[in-house]
Order: structure tokens, then C-alpha cells, then sequence
């Protein structure tokens, strides 16, 4: 059993000098899935497709920047002493809470570009698609050996998936020895799935009485709770100076507490994120967008069209006639024209 997860090896296959480690391949085919659950429940929520794609490059880019930074900062003059490495993810060094900062910021700029949708009904069709990519992402740890906890001594529990064994876990935890330690990687990823089946069914069975917003809420309270449990079992569980309360125990937790408290406040009606101000803007874009292309012949108008919209299609159709009429006009009369000079040639020889 030892040699099964002690002998793996991270690089998957070699393209000449150029290594691809398992973490890549794994962590890709997370974004791809993450990708296609986005679209699926960007669909239920009723995202245009072309937003959907547009939307998920922005997530992605700023998460991965996001995820990034977050994890070199405050590293940077111990593991990390140069440009190059700090860019360099081949290796791993992504943390998700900073992803979720990036992913957050990345809805919102397509959002507030496109005037289309609210943020929170993006932000819900998002939700349960991060759950997708960490789940599997995950297992990008396992490649790398990273992500794992205190040190099983009880050689009863040294198994895999309760333990992991971790061939050098002194490049994470100076004066660690090789061993069987906490698969915290594991652990997330199962806590997650259950997250991420649990969201589904309840979104799926009770639609129409969701309101928009829960799914974001119930994302970020999930993940604050599993990640801020799974401290308690890190070897690094930084502290608040002197005190035994971890600092990224009272992040998440205070997330978790604050998502609670937003949830009971939506569902009692005190608060709503929708806001009417930016509901009319999206419902006059909407109709305007649906009459210009029901006036082609391309769709057929979901609801009533508004007479502000309907005036203002109808002076810009007028515009548009008035310059072809101002622009075709003089071309005919100067085809009269020819044809009156040359009959006058003929006329004249």
C-alpha cells in the first residue's frame, strides 16, 4: 500500500524537454467540467449562451490570477524569491479562497458590460460550477503530494483514504518525516461532492420558490464551513498572534455566520438583492434587443413591450430610412441625368 501512493509520479508524460504534470491535466479537466456545469445551470437560470462564454473567460482569468496571488503573497522571500517561479503554477500553489475574490470580480465586470442579466442570477448559475472544479482539482494535490494534514502515527488508520503517504513533506513543514498524514485534499473533495449533490437536488426539487441569490449564499457558507473545519487537522493552522484562534478558521467561519445570516433575512423578505433600479435597466435592454430583431422576423417578443421602447425602435427605424432615402435619391437622379445627356448626344449626331 505504501508503494502505491509513494511511487507516483507527478510528470504524466514528456513532449520532448517539456514536462506535463498530472496537476495541469487534472486541473484542466476541472475547468472544462466546472465549464459545462456553468452552462448547464446558466441555462436553468436563463443566460444567453454567448454571455455564458463570454462571462466564464472573465471568471477564469481573474480566478486563476486571484488564485495565485493570494497564495505567492505572503511567500514571497521564503519559497518564492523570483519572478518566474512566482507566475509558475506547473508545480501547484493555488488557493481557492482567492479564487473566489477573482471569480466574483470577473461576473461582475461582464455583468455591468453587458447590462443584461442581475449578479446574483450569475453568480448562482456559477456557484455550484465551482464546486464541480475544486471537487476534481483537487486531486491535482494528490499528485503533487501537498494539502495534507498532521502526522497518523496509529498504524491502524496509515490507509488511503483516511491517510495519504507523503515521500517529503519537509519542502511544506520543515522537520516533517516522510509518513502517513491527514488526506485533507480528500477529505474537501468528499465534503464538497456532497455540497455540490445536496445544492442540485434541492435547486432542481424546489426551483421556483428559490430565490435569486441562494445558490451564491450557499456556496460560499458551505465552503466556509468545510474549510474552516478542516483546519483543526493542518499542520500550519496559522494563528491570531498569541491566541489559539486560527486565521483562516475566523475567515471562513465569519463567512459562513454572515452567508447564515443573509439567508434568513432573504427568505423573510428584509432584505432582496435584485435591486428595482438595475431590474428596469436590464427589462428595457431586454425588450429593446427582443422588438429590433421581432421587427426583422428573427424572434417572436417574450412579453409586452414597453411604448418608450417601442417609440424609440420605431424613431431609430425612421432615422434609418430617412438616410437611405437621403442617400439613395441623389443617386437616381443622376442616373436620370446620364440618361437624358446621352439621349441628347444622339440626338445632336
Amino acid at each position: 500500500m505504501i508503494e502505491l501512493f509513494s511511487a507516483i509520479n507527478p510528470i504524466a508524460f514528456s513532449i520532448g524537454s517539456l514536462d506535463v504534470a498530472w496537476y495541469g491535466i487534472i486541473v484542466t479537466s476541472g475547468i472544462i467540467l466546472a465549464f459545462l456545469m456553468f452552462i448547464h445551470m446558466g441555462k436553468l437560470q436563463g443566460l444567453d449562451l454567448d454571455f455564458i462564454l463570454e462571462t466564464f473567460i472573465w471568471i477564469l482569468v481573474l480566478a486563476v490570477v486571484f488564485c495565485r496571488v493570494f497564495y505567492v503573497v505572503p511567500r514571497i522571500g521564503t519559497e518564492y524569491t523570483n519572478f518566474i517561479d512566482m507566475i509558475n503554477i506547473r508545480n501547484g500553489g493555488l488557493t481557492i479562497i482567492g479564487g473566489i475574490f477573482g471569480g466574483l470580480l470577473g461576473i461582475a465586470i461582464s455583468v455591468f458590460k453587458n447590462r443584461q442579466y442581475h449578479f446574483v442570477r450569475v453568480s448562482d448559475a456559477a456557484a455550484l460550477a465551482v464546486l464541480v472544479g475544486q471537487i476534481l482539482g483537487r486531486w491535482g494535490n494528490f499528485f503533487n503530494q501537498e494539502l495534507f494534514g498532521l502526522e497518523i502515527t496509529n498504524p491502524n488508520l496509515q490507509f488511503f483514504p483516511f491517510a495519504v503517504y507523503i515521500d517529503n513533506p519537509a519542502r511544506f513543514y520543515a522537520g516533517c518525516e516522510p509518513g502517513w498524514y491527514c488526506a485533507l485534499f480528500f477529505y474537501e473533495g468528499v465534503l464538497n461532492a456532497i455540497g455540490l449533490i445536496f445544492g442540485y437536488v434541492l435547486y432542481r426539487k424546489f426551483k421556483d420558490k428559490f430565490k435569486p441569490g441562494t445558490l451564491s449564499l450557499f456556496y460560499l457558507g458551505w465552503y466556509g464551513l468545510v474549510r474552516g473545519s478542516l483546519e483543526f487537522l493542518k499542520i500550519d493552522n496559522t494563528k491570531i498572534g498569541s491566541s489559539n484562534i486560527g486565521m483562516v478558521q475566523l475567515i471562513t467561519y465569519l463567512m459562513a455566520a454572515i452567508c447564515i445570516v443573509l439567508m434568513v433575512l432573504l427568505y423573510t423578505n428584509k432584505i432582496h438583492f435584485e435591486t428595482k433600479k438595475f431590474d428596469d435597466i436590464i427589462v428595457a435592454h431586454t425588450q429593446k434587443v427582443q422588438a429590433k430583431l421581432a421587427a426583422k422576423g428573427q424572434i417572436i417578443p417574450q412579453g409586452n413591450v414597453s411604448e418608450d421602447v417601442q417609440s424609440e425602435i420605431i424613431n431609430e427605424d425612421s432615422n434609418n430610412n430617412q438616410i437611405e432615402t437621403t442617400v439613395s435619391t441623389p443617386q437616381v437622379e443622376n442616373v436620370d441625368e446620364k440618361l437624358e445627356d446621352k439621349e441628347n448626344i444622339q440626338w445632336e449626331i
